[in-house]
Parts: C-alpha cells; sequence; structure tokens
C-alpha cells in the first residue's frame, strides 16, 4: 500500500514539472514596430554656457494694473429723435427800388420869380404842382426862376409845358453867380453836374408863340 502512494506521488511530481517546463519555455508575442513620417534626427546641440546668476534681471517697475473708471463703462447717453423743423416757404426777395426824388421847388421855404408875366398868370404857378394851372411871359421870350431861403443843392431839372410843346432854345442860369450851367432846345428834363445854389433861372431864347409853363421841378439827384 505503501509503495503504490510512493510511486503515484512521483508520477505527480514528474507532471507538475513538465508542466512549468512548458510554460517557461513559450515565447512572448512581439510587438508591431512603430512606422514614422519620416527619418527622424536629434536637434543640433548649441553649446551656449548659461548661468543663473548671469542673466540678466530686469529692473522695470511691473506695469500698474489697467483701470476702468465708471463714467468710462457707462453707455452713451441716448439722444433724443431730430425733429425737422416745419417747412416755410422761402422769403422772396426784389429789387430794391430807390425812392422817387423830392421835387425841391415845393419845399416850404421856397418861391418863384421872373423877368414878366402875362395877365392873368402867377409866377407861383409853376410850383404848385397843379399842371391846370401856368406861367406865360409878355411875349414868346421870358425867364421864371425857383428860389429858396437858404442854398439847395440841384443837379436836374423838369420843365412841363401847359398844352402844346411851344418852347425853342433856352440856358439854365445858376442866379447867384450867372453861371449857364445847361442849354438847349425843347423842354423837358434837362440834367448838369450838381451846384449849391438859392435861385436857379430858366431862360427862354425863342418859342413858337407864347410859351406857358406849368410846373418848374427842381432835383438834388
Amino acid at each position: 500500500m505503501a509503495r503504490w502512494t510512493l510511486a503515484g506521488a512521483v508520477v505527480g511530481s514528474i507532471l507538475l514539472l513538465g508542466a512549468t517546463v512548458l510554460l517557461v519555455g513559450r515565447p512572448e508575442p512581439e510587438a508591431p514596430p512603430l512606422e514614422l513620417a519620416g527619418p527622424w534626427e536629434p536637434p543640433p546641440v548649441v553649446d551656449t554656457p548659461y548661468s543663473w546668476e548671469s542673466a540678466p534681471v530686469s529692473s522695470a517697475p511691473a506695469a500698474a494694473p489697467i483701470t476702468t473708471s465708471p463714467a468710462a463703462t457707462r453707455s452713451p447717453a441716448k439722444r433724443p429723435p431730430a425733429t425737422k423743423p416745419p417747412r416755410t416757404a422761402p422769403p422772396t426777395t426784389r429789387p430794391a427800388t430807390p425812392p422817387a426824388a423830392p421835387n425841391q421847388s415845393l419845399r416850404d421855404d421856397g418861391g418863384a420869380d421872373g423877368s414878366t408875366k402875362a395877365q392873368g398868370r402867377s409866377f407861383k404857378d409853376v410850383r404848385d404842382g397843379d399842371l391846370g394851372t401856368f406861367w406865360s411871359p409878355v411875349g414868346a421870350t421870358g425867364e421864371i426862376s425857383v428860389k429858396w431861403t437858404v442854398p439847395v443843392p440841384v443837379s436836374r431839372i423838369r420843365i412841363r409845358e401847359s398844352g402844346d410843346r411851344r418852347i425853342g432854345n433856352w440856358q439854365v442860369r445858376n442866379h447867384d453867380n450867372d453861371a449857364v450851367l445847361a442849354s438847349g432846345s425843347g423842354a423837358g428834363v434837362i440834367t448838369f453836374r450838381a451846384v449849391t445854389l438859392r435861385k436857379i433861372t430858366f431862360v427862354i431864347l425863342g418859342s413858337r408863340g407864347t410859351p406857358r409853363v406849368a410846373e418848374y421841378e427842381t432835383f438834388a439827384r
């Protein structure tokens, strides 16, 4: 009985040893090789001596932190919507018309006289503003004057006849010094260089029949 037990133990030991040898002798599977994109080369080595002690140390102060004021972060105020002004018609501009020059013969301090006057006529009829009244000399020639108490400027006169035109040649004279200011033929508007005087005379040198002067107007311009 003891002999069978010992034989069984020997056989078991032999089987266990064989299994161990088979496990130890089995080769391990190899890992698959890594595939590289290209040949790899090590980076060049630069022999630059460096020492932490020799490294420059910056002495610049640290930058101050950026702060934002509440006013800068405040949203901009909203503007009220623009309102269009009411449409108005453009102003109408018209060329200024200079006022008519006043007839100085009608001044309150004015007067009239002359050389002669026909019966029933008056010198003052030439400065009354009425074309229905007139002065006539005795005959075909004569003088009629307008005068003032103070000197006045005159540069234009107008002789207005009553009825048909009869006046021929004439002269305009400065009665203050007897200077001839203008001369011509036929009644109407007569201009000359401005002069300041107290009395101006219209001399009729010839006419067709008896002349009739309704108005003797004088103007400064």
